[in-house]
Formats: C-alpha cells, structure tokens, sequence
C-alpha cells in the first residue's frame, strides 16, 4: 500500500504542475491570429483604364487644292512659320495657259458687245423715225412693226451678250484663283512637323494617304492634349473636369497631369468594338520632350477627390443571400473576439472600399489572412497578428490613413 500511495502523490503533485501550464497553452492556442485595420476617412479613387495618343492642339495637315507639280519648297522640317507665309510653289504653267485662253474669250465678247450696241442704236434710230413716219402715215402699220421688234431683237441680243461678258469675267476670275492656289501659305503659325513632300513629286488635291496627297503638318507645338479611346462600358462614367494621369510609352514613370475637357458624341467603330474618343487637357512638366503620336495610357478618376469611411478591400466578403442577392459583410474585432457584421458598400479602387451603412468610425476590422476570414465563426478568438510574421500581407503603407493603425486595439 505505501508504494500505491507514493505513486497517488507523485501523480497529484504532477497534475498540480502541468494542468496549469497546458490550460494557459490551450488558451492561447485557441485565439486566431489576425491582421486589423481601423475604419477610417481615405480617399477613395476609382479609375478606367483608357489608350490613345498625343496630339498637339492645333494641328493641320496641308494639302494642295490644285493638282501641279512640286517646282519649291521654301521651308524644312521643324521651320517655325507665321500664318499667311509662302511655304511651297506648284508649277503655274498649266494655270496660265489657262488664265490666257479665258482672257481671250473675254476680249472677244467685249468685241461682240460694242458691236451689239451699235446694232443697237442704229435699230432705236430707225424706230423713232418709223414712229413719225407712221404718224403721218407714210408707211404702213407692219413697218412700224417690224422696225420696232428689230430694236427689241437687238436690245435681246445686247442683254445676252452683258450675260456672257460677266460670265466669262468669272471664269477668268476662277482660274486667276487657281493659278493662286500654286501658291501654298500656311493657314497658321506654328513648326513644320512633318515633311513628306519633295521637289519634283505631283502634288494632288485629295485626302487620302497616297503619294501627294498630303503635302506637309503644321502643329502650335506650345500646347498639348491626349485623345483617349474609352470603351462604351465606361463612357457613362466619364465627366469633364475628371481628373485624369497620362502616361507616355516614352516616359511610363511620369504622369502627366491633365482633366477631361471633351467628350466626343458618336463612336468609333473599330472592328466589332465601339469607343469614344475623349479629350484630355495636360500640362507638361519642364523637360520632357512630348510629341505628337505618342502612344499613352491613362487613368480617368472617377472619384469627387473627398475622403469617405472606408476599409481595404480584402477585408470585405461577399455571400448569396436566401432571396439571391448578394450580401456584403466584414469582421469585427471587438474584446478579442470576431463578430460579423452586414454592411452596405459604394465605390471602390484597388486598395479601399467605401462603406456606406454598417459599421462607425474607429471601429477595428479584421482584414486577413484569407484562410483565417474563411474559418472565423461568430463570437471566435482572435488576437493582431506579429507583424514579423504576417510577410507582405501586412505590409500596408498609406497617406495618413491608418489602414495598420498601432493605435488599434488588440483584440487579443
């Protein structure tokens, strides 16, 4: 019996010890480690991804209105012009020859007028005598007829030939204009940015892409914009004065500032797709060497620029309610245990997630891990994790925005 009884008391002053030790363990073991955040204000910026390029504001292609042949080019690539200046001369060989011809036909038919009016004369003399001559009866009615309608004939063929005159004073006007359209002027002032044309080529008065059509660009490289192509899909959600950032292929890691400034009414039809063209005003930051062409991406806020009660967008998940529709809820960490709580959600960008109804300022929200917001029951155990531990997932660095807030109680 005294053996037995040695072993009951080593057996209870070994429970004595270790009982303690694994509660407290168990204890701790049962809490779930978790990454909080504090609700609070951020500024919530939604974008559209949009493409396009660059184009200076006032931009013209130069294209002849008269068909000729390239005889000088006044000016060179990247020449600064006025409005009004002689850039390029077409042979006016054609157009004078023109020119001559019409003012022949023009002499001759002031010829046949002064000649008409001769005729006219003679015919009203001839009328005025047969009127007192008729009078006197000295000659029949029908002679007094016939003089009177020979003056009516001549004064017709006088008014006809008045016609022609102005007629052919037009024609020559016309092609005076022609010959002056040989001469190419710059409709603005700005850089020549583009030359194609050369000494000896046909230039042709036509839009289209083949060899001279188009002669050279004009731009006023002094300001810049972004024509953007925006999907359909999204075109409802674009506004002018959005805030928007471009970004030249040239210079990816520089955004380049600007707002929507217009959006186009009808679409462009590209293959089966169907997109808007919108036009975004920017400012240049000082050295860069932007031109017009380049290829952008950009991003078009969609956000009023004010902060709103937000959480990180991981922390939100989303179910299927009984009647089919979704139901948006988040975790709570209140006393060190986890409670669920129904929310109602507005805008969202790729970090935050507005919430408009469900939960108040301040409020301490479970926002990961992922494996840990799936296995959380209402009313678990649950304490911050050791940011050592938590590797990138609690890496959340903002503007003042206390999306890691240390000031967050430990639920734990």
């Amino acid at each position: 019996m005294k053996p037995n009884r040695k072993w009951l008391i080593a057996a209870g002053i070994v429970l004595v010890l270790v009982v303690p030790f694994v509660i407290k363990k168990n204890r701790g073991a049962s809490a779930t480690d978790v990454d909080l955040a504090t609700a609070a204000p951020q500024l919530v910026q939604p974008s559209i991804l949009a493409s396009g390029t660059l184009a200076f504001r006032n931009e013209v292609n130069l294209t002849s209105e008269v068909t000729g042949k390239v005889e000088t080019i006044l000016v060179k690539e990247g020449d600064t012009v006025e409005a009004g200046q002689t850039l390029l001369l077409l042979d006016p060989e054609l157009y004078n020859n023109a020119i001559e011809r019409e003012e022949a036909g023009l002499r001759q038919t002031r010829i046949a007028i002064e000649r008409q009016r001769a005729q006219v004369a003679l015919r009203r003399k001839q009328f005025e005598r047969s009127q007192v001559l008729v009078q006197q009866k000295l000659i029949d009615r029908n002679r007094f007829d016939e003089d009177r309608n020979q003056l009516e004939v001549a004064e017709a063929d006088l008014r006809t030939s008045e016609e022609s005159l102005r007629r052919a004073e037009s024609v020559v006007n016309d092609a005076r204009e022609q010959r002056a359209r040989t001469e190419i002027r710059s409709p603005i002032s700005g850089r020549i940015v583009s030359l194609p044309i050369k000494v000896g080529e046909t230039a042709v008065p036509s839009t289209s892409a083949f060899a001279g059509a188009q002669l050279m660009k004009i731009a006023d490289t002094s300001e810049i914009i972004a024509e953007l192509k925006v999907d359909e899909a999204d075109i409802a959600k674009v506004g002018a004065g959005q805030r928007v950032e471009v970004y030249a292929a040239a210079y990816p890691d520089s955004a380049l500032k600007g707002s929507v400034e217009q959006i186009a009414l009808a679409p462009t039809i590209e293959g089966q797709g169907r997109a808007y063209k919108v036009t975004v005003r920017i400012v240049p930051p000082k050295g860069l060497a932007l031109r017009s062409g380049m290829s952008v991406r950009a991003d078009i806020f969609l956000g009023d620029g004010q902060r709103r009660l937000a959480v990180p967008v991981e922390a939100i998940s989303t179910e299927t309610g009984d009647d089919g529709k979704p139901v948006r809820h988040i975790w709570l960490a209140k006393d060190g245990k986890a409670t669920r709580v129904t929310v109602q959600t507005g805008a969202s960008d790729d970090r935050w997630e507005v919430v408009t109804k469900g939960i108040a300022q301040g409020d301490t929200v479970i926002v990961g891990p992922a494996k840990a917001l799936r296995g959380l029951s209402e009313g678990a155990l649950v304490k911050r994790r050791d940011p050592a531990k938590s590797k990138d997932e609690g890496d959340r660095k903002g503007d003042g925005d206390g999306a890691d807030d240390d000031d967050a109680k430990d639920a734990g």
